[in-house]
C-alpha cells in the first residue's frame, strides 16, 4: 500500500521535471520537447495521475500533440462583441476558443 504512494509522488515529480524541461528545450528543439511531452502523458496514464491544467492544456484535444504557444500554436484576441481567446494548433489546425467574461475585460481596462 505504500509503495503504491511512493510510486505516485515518484512519478508526480518526474513530471514536473519534465514540464520544465518542455519548456525550456521547446524553443530550440521541439522533437525533443515532442518526446518529453509523450513521456509526461505515457507516465501519468500509467501511474494514473491526473495532470495538472497548465500541462492539460498544452495538448491539443485533436492530435494529442504538444503546443508550446509562438512554436507550435497560434494565439489570438478576438475582436467582436465576445472577447475570446483562439489558439490555434499548428498541426493539425484545430482551434480553441476561450471566451473571457466581460467582467474580466472591464477589470483589465
Amino acid at each position: 500500500m505504500r509503495s503504491r504512494w511512493l510510486k505516485k509522488d515518484i512519478a508526480r515529480q518526474r513530471i514536473d521535471i519534465l514540464f520544465r524541461n518542455v519548456l525550456d528545450t521547446a524553443r530550440y528543439d521541439p522533437a525533443l520537447a515532442e518526446k518529453q511531452a509523450m513521456l509526461i502523458k505515457r507516465i501519468s496514464m500509467r501511474y494514473r495521475i491526473r495532470l495538472p491544467y497548465e500541462i492539460r492544456q498544452l495538448f491539443c484535444k485533436r492530435c494529442k500533440r504538444l503546443m508550446i504557444p509562438g512554436v507550435t500554436s497560434r494565439v489570438r484576441i478576438g475582436r467582436s462583441s465576445i472577447r475570446a481567446v483562439r489558439i490555434t494548433c499548428l498541426h493539425c489546425n484545430h482551434v480553441y476558443r476561450k471566451i473571457i467574461p466581460k467582467e474580466r475585460i472591464e477589470e483589465i481596462r
